[in-house]
């Protein structure tokens, strides 16, 4: 624990912290007596007993050790110039961090406690070796699991446990039929389900105990940041602790570090010997390992995006593996195993409409805020959607920074807000600049606006006098605009791949032949490696697990990915702006359409553009000049027409096969669209395309011309449609955009976005 917070006394020597922590903790312990009671295996925390030696008969002076010993380690903190409510923060870890450090080495010198053990009279002597290492590795992993909401959240002091707030969520039902207005207004705008508010520890604790065979499976569904994986730690963590009063045992896996394409028995056992980090217990899918009863939680069924696009025929099939386990595990009177499956609202529905399909199975995840007039469309007959959660995790906030709120600040009131201030994420990257002042912008409600800030604020940070960040100092990086250059191709190179982690040696061969580049991400490494700062994790960002033998970045919030992924798209539209105007002034300069494609085929060919990253693409088009922004798009506009009169340049790319040039292509394409319908969201103006493949119809003696283009090129773009439940994508990109003359006989336009656009003006549709 000492470690975790180095950054923050680094300018101390380690000989210095330790001889200060053995004086302090020497001078707590002078007559003082400890008593450890036969239960100590069992609740270490309650069985570990100190009274003083000077009132021995004073029974009122006995306390539990780890509460009384946080008092010499608060002033042992206090030394180092840490603040009260930093102090506070750091001491109320000491318990955990306690019982994990001895349950570490009980797991690891098991043999040296045996006379302690039977000395207390150990239940552990009563049961086979093999039984007894069982329990030892579940005990450390359940310690283990409690720990992590004790984590530091990103660069700060404090932790998850000390700003969590508990979710609240809904499931649909059936409406029911019903004659009064008041129920007609709660129905979803489908008119067949309704929307039912729970609190969602609650439900599920409900659902753990019914324990009923043929409902063994949930799923928590909900946005980026709305706190899907923080809910599944602290409901992991607090299960973990209560484990033998609920006799469950919990097994928790990040599915973006889990083969998902194995069967299940199997991927776990691979998951158990590949996550080094974590000391996991045997699987207890296996008989040997088999326990009474055990839940697992897979967490981010969204990390099934494969090769950048949401791949939702895995996502399927994952869930039809896990349901299949589940049916096999469990007979009609016996519920051994339940599952608790956490991802993202597009995965989800997309597995909901095959494979999830009993009423309660999904519960969708409520922001912290809902307002008055949208609160009438649930059944909320607890009335717990009534409270404004934003005022308990700023008063929360408040008292983790050391700074008094007793509610959502003033200034964040607005309706500009609600949306950025009602989602656990957005909450603390608001609140990380709020209180630094950096909320002046008329930008301020926007997200990519936000993170701009904190990329600066953690570049300039230092503890002392705003000096830059230690890395900055020791390593070559000395811009701001290089430091986030290279975090960007970092998440493009994630994009490409998994959508959050990359290897080192894919990212060296991306960039081998721009020098800059090459040389920017050498010095990055070399902070990542030499772990000099919490640098990575203050840009949600970090070195992952070994993969295929290659050390790996991984992002631990998958959004920051996405809002580094979309500067470098915009970064690549102001580039191949510049380069077509520079051949414009010079033919010996810059780039020719063709030229322009290959560049934006590199960066957007490799996987598909989704509405996550195309919001942080508009947001930052919003930050951008308009008038810049125009000139952009009607770049992009002479780039579509180019690209629909002469092709991608995919020969170019030297891809591997047609199949990939075609997939890669049409990729590219969708991102073109989607970047332009971005633009002329922002300028408001009409798109303009040039296209070239037409007829000419005769009505009498006036003949007019009708194109072909758009509609051949929407066609390809759409594809198939499989239901009517999910949204295509680059039909919902269609705005501000000229058809007038375009043939669309037939074409599927169904909840197109084709508004304020010249679409039903003179041709046929």
């Amino acid at each position: 624990m000492v470690e975790d917070y180095r950054d923050i006394y680094r300018q101390v020597n380690n000989n210095i912290i330790v001889a200060f922590s053995e004086y302090c903790l020497s001078t707590f312990l002078i007559d003082k007596e400890l008593t450890i009671y036969p239960s100590f295996f069992e609740n270490p925390i309650e069985s570990l007993i100190i009274k003083s030696n000077k009132t021995p008969v004073d029974t009122g002076n006995e306390t539990y050790f780890l509460e009384a010993v946080k008092t010499p380690f608060a002033q042992w903190l206090g030394g180092f110039g840490l603040n009260q409510a930093q102090v506070k923060v750091i001491s109320n870890r000491l318990p955990n961090q306690f019982v994990y450090a001895l349950h570490q080495e009980w797991n690891n010198n098991s043999d040296k406690y045996i006379p302690l053990q039977e000395e207390l009279n150990s239940p552990f002597l009563q049961v086979t070796e093999q039984e007894r290492q069982k329990e030892l590795k579940w005990r450390l992993y359940s310690v283990w699991l409690q720990k992590q909401v004790e984590q530091r959240i990103f660069d700060e002091v404090f932790t998850l446990k000390d700003v969590y707030i508990p979710l609240r969520a809904y499931y649909e039902r059936k409406a029911e039929e019903q004659d009064d207005e008041k129920s007609e207004i709660r129905i979803t705008k489908d008119k067949t389900y309704e929307k039912v508010v729970v609190d969602l520890e609650h439900e599920l604790e409900d659902w753990l105990n019914n324990a009923h065979p043929d409902d063994a499976i949930r799923v928590i569904s909900g946005g980026p940041g709305s706190g899907k994986s923080s809910f599944t730690k602290w409901f992991a963590a607090k299960l973990a602790k209560e484990e033998r009063k609920q006799n469950i045992r919990v097994l928790f896996i990040p599915l973006h570090i889990f083969d998902l394409k194995a069967d299940l028995v199997e991927g776990i056992s691979n998951f158990i010997e590949s996550a080094h980090r974590i000391p996991l217990p045997s699987n207890p899918l296996k008989r040997d390992n088999s326990i009474s009863r055990l839940l697992i939680i897979f967490d981010g069924l969204d990390e099934l995006s494969m090769r950048g696009k949401i791949d939702k025929d895995v996502a399927q099939e994952f869930v039809s593996v896990v349901q299949r386990q589940v049916e096999k595990l469990n007979d009609s009177d016996n519920c051994k195993l339940q599952v608790l499956i956490s991802g993202r609202e597009l995965v989800v529905q997309q597995a909901h409409s095959s494979v999830l399909r009993q009423i309660h199975q999904i519960l969708y995840v409520v922001p912290y805020f809902v307002i008055e007039d949208q609160r009438k469309n649930y059944i909320d007959d607890a009335n717990l959607l009534e409270e404004d959660q934003r005022n308990i995790w700023w008063q929360k906030y408040g008292q983790a920074i050391g700074q008094e709120f007793d509610s959502l600040p003033s200034d964040l009131k607005s309706e500009d807000f609600i949306e950025i201030t009602s989602q656990p994420l957005q909450s603390y990257l608001v609140a990380s600049v709020f209180v630094e002042d950096k909320l002046k912008s008329e930008q301020g409600s926007n997200l990519s606006y936000i993170y701009g800030q904190l990329l600066e604020g953690v570049y300039q940070r230092g503890w002392e006098k705003k000096k830059q960040h230690a890395a900055v100092e020791e390593y070559e990086i000395t811009k701001i605009e290089d430091f986030v250059r290279i975090l960007e191709e970092i998440a493009i190179a994630c994009w490409h791949g998994d959508g959050r982690t990359t290897t080192v040696k894919k990212i060296e061969e991306k960039y081998a032949n721009t020098p800059h580049l090459k040389q920017l991400f050498k010095e990055y490494k070399q902070v990542a490696e030499k772990g000099v700062t919490r640098l990575l994790t203050a840009f949600y960002f970090r070195q992952g697990e070994v993969k295929e033998d290659e050390n790996t970045f991984e992002f631990t919030h998958k959004s920051f990915g996405e809002y580094l992924t979309a500067r470098r798209i915009v970064r690549e539209v102001q580039k191949i702006y510049g380069n077509l105007e520079d051949r414009k002034e010079n033919f010996d300069k810059g780039w020719d359409e063709k030229e322009a494609l290959k560049a934006w085929a590199k960066v957007c060919g490799p996987t598909a553009m989704d509405k996550y990253i195309f919001k942080f693409v508009l947001n930052e088009m919003q930050l951008k000049e308009k008038s810049e922004v125009g000139k952009w798009q009607q770049t992009l506009c002479h780039l579509i027409s180019s690209m629909l009169q002469n092709g991608m340049p995919m020969e170019e790319l030297k891809l591997d096969n047609f199949k990939e040039q075609n997939r890669q292509a049409r990729n590219a394409e969708e991102a073109l669209l989607a970047v332009l319908n971005a633009c002329a969201r922002v300028t408001e103006e009409i798109s303009h395309i040039k296209w070239h493949d037409s007829v000419i119809q005769t009505s009498g003696e006036e003949e007019k011309e009708y194109f072909k283009d758009f509609g051949i090129w929407i066609s390809r773009l759409h594809g198939q449609r499989v239901d009517y439940g999910n949204e295509v994508f680059c039909l919902n990109r269609l705005s501000f955009l000229d058809l007038q003359n375009c043939i669309l006989i037939h074409k599927d336009f169904y909840r197109a976005d084709l508004s304020a656009g010249r679409t039903l003006v003179g041709g046929p549709f």
